[in-house]
């Protein structure tokens, strides 16, 4: 199973700093490389960056019902001219009766007047210094609860993001594990081989005086030569692949490379201690029920289309012309001030076009896809608990039948050495017998290797690898 696929599927919907880990050669183990990993790694420093992010578009989501405050002005010199040109057009007054002034006289009647109003053909000239200043504030009341989801939507976006987080700092964890385990199975490497070299002096002095005495042939005695050139190309891949793996550390902690040569490294089987945790607690797949809830949120926001948006506002003018001329009128200051305004403005859009409905519908559509990546992730998850279950349990079987495989082997190799000191078996029997011991050690803390490993992703699997637990 690809181990990043899970990680990949939860990317696509969508923490504080531990303190930096101490680098002296008496400090430094796995839990510190592991601490100096997370504060050294920038893809780490990059997803940290990215949740302070989405934490001010969160914060800014909620200004919207900050009050706003502006202040405006402007100049303008005006000159122009206003013309009124009119046609002659008829006007009809119609008769009225009026009752009478005194008792008993007739009421008094006026007859209808009918006129016809001149044409008019004007131009008046015009000048003056145009002045406008003003204060507004406008207050958002209501935003058709767009708001309050979009913010509950972010809430979520950004709990998904920190449970990504998480799996990436147990990926980064598991990975600087990797290595030093790797690390620790050359450094017993390293004294299985010292051993070689230190019998094999032994042997060579036996050999010399058994060659002498004509125990031995020339053609057995050039086993111990074959022998000394096997052990040399184990020490310089030994040497070759320790530089390599001191390098990939150095470049995921930062821990200066000589630190890292003198650090003192074991190889011990890894227990998982007593988990609660299920797969069901997998940060990938938590992350995906915050995506949920998220797009949920989003789908509810789009519903304030449907409904108006309503702000307050409030206004100071002034507006006024000075040192002008209309016609032959001068105008020394001609001004409103203050011109005051409050009120409160309504916004409803009764038929948007469909967006509103299209909007919702591409949410719903985001929301059901989350919910099959979900279902997807969540089976992936079951099947890779369920792997590593069964591999941590047959690593650990494997590694307590090989440990005494190699005791047995060590104990076969002392008795294999006194035979030969003694002559009573061959030289080539007895560098069989050490073959045996070397493969049948380096077999188990091989199997050590990986039952670490797989106690790791474990861990990984019910999303309960930290620090502590290595």
């Amino acid at each position: 199973m690809n181990k990043h696929a899970i990680s990949i599927l939860v990317m696509c919907f969508l923490v504080s700093l531990p303190t930096k880990a101490q680098t002296t050669t008496d400090s430094v183990n796995l839990q510190t490389l592991a601490l100096a990993a997370l504060n050294h790694n920038h893809g780490l420093q990059n997803s940290d960056l990215d949740i302070k992010k989405n934490e001010q578009i969160k914060k800014s989501i909620h200004h919207v019902y900050i009050p706003t405050l502006e202040a405006k002005g402007s100049y303008a010199y005006s000159a122009g001219q206003f013309n009124l040109n009119t046609q002659q057009f008829p006007v009809t007054i119609p008769g009225i009766t009026l009752p009478p002034i005194i008792p008993g006289f007739p009421p008094i009647q006026i007859p209808s007047t009918s006129t016809a109003v001149p044409p008019i053909d004007q131009s008046i000239d015009f000048n003056g210094n145009i002045w406008m200043g003003e204060l507004s504030a406008k207050w958002t009341l209501f935003t058709g609860l767009k708001a309050p989801y979009l913010s509950k939507a972010m809430t979520h976006k950004i709990a998904a993001q920190r449970q990504i987080r998480k799996q990436e700092e147990a990926d980064l964890i598991s990975e600087v594990a990797m290595y030093y385990d790797k690390l620790a199975l050359l450094a017993e490497t390293k004294v299985l081989l010292d051993q070689q070299i230190n019998r094999l002096k032994q042997e060579t002095k036996v050999a010399k005086k058994a060659l002498e005495q004509g125990l031995i042939t020339h053609h057995e005695y050039q086993k111990i030569e074959l022998a000394q050139l096997e052990i040399n190309a184990k020490q310089l891949e030994y040497d070759g692949s320790k530089e390599l793996l001191i390098l990939k550390l150095y470049q995921l902690t930062g821990v200066e490379k000589e630190v890292l040569l003198k650090m003192k490294v074991q190889l011990v089987p890894r227990e998982t201690g007593q988990a609660s945790q299920t797969f069901l607690d997998r940060p990938e797949l938590v992350a995906l029920e915050e995506a949920t809830e998220a797009t949920k949120y989003k789908y509810k926001s789009e519903f304030s289309g449907y409904l108006p948006q309503i702000q307050a506002f409030a206004s100071h003018q002034y507006l006024g012309m000075t040192n002008g001329n209309m016609g032959n009128l001068g105008i020394n200051e001609l001004s409103a001030y203050p011109v005051n305004m409050v009120g409160v403005g309504v916004k409803w859009e009764l038929f948007d076009g469909l967006h509103t409905h299209t909007e919702r519908q591409k949410a719903k559509i985001e929301m059901e896809q989350t919910q099959i990546k979900k279902e997807e992730v969540q089976e992936l998850l079951e099947l890779n608990y369920a792997n590593w279950v069964t591999q941590y349990q047959n690593l650990n079987a494997q590694a307590t039948l090989k440990k005494r495989q190699m005791e047995v082997a060590k104990n076969s190799l002392e008795i294999s050495f006194k035979e030969y000191e003694n002559g009573l078996i061959k030289l080539s029997d007895f560098l069989e017998t050490q073959t045996v011991y070397t493969t049948v050690s380096v077999a188990y803390y091989q199997t050590v290797c990986n039952q670490r490993n797989s106690a790791l992703e474990l861990l990984k699997a019910t999303g309960n690898l930290q620090i502590n637990k290595l």
